[in-house]
């Protein structure tokens, strides 16, 4: 089974994004934080990583460049509140399934 996982402070939308996910087939870790996800990259082996836009314990945008340096095989997407969880699962089975290419 694919992981993958969500870096959100807020608990109510990492769930909400984590049954739309798991409701594909994928396992899900969550992450409350940067330093969390960091500890839990370390930890297991990832196809994609989806990071809230605004953290406070680090920058979105630092937390994808710290993961990609230590996994560059994980894709990092930052999101916002305002996107659709429809397309971020669709990103998430695109990769999986190989209909996009990854960096």
């Amino acid at each position: 089974m694919d992981a993958v996982m969500i870096v959100d402070e807020i608990a109510s939308d990492r769930e909400e994004l984590a049954r739309a996910l798991q409701a594909e087939g994928f396992r899900v870790v969550q992450s409350d934080s940067a330093s969390t996800a960091v500890r839990e990259l370390w930890e297991g082996t990832f196809l994609l990583v989806f990071i809230a836009s605004i953290l406070t314990d680090k920058d979105a945008s630092e937390l994808a460049d710290e993961l990609r340096n230590l996994a560059p095989e994980v894709e990092t997407y930052i999101h916002s509140k305002q996107d659709e969880h429809s397309k971020l699962v669709r990103k998430a089975t695109d990769i999986r399934d190989g209909l996009v290419a990854v960096a």
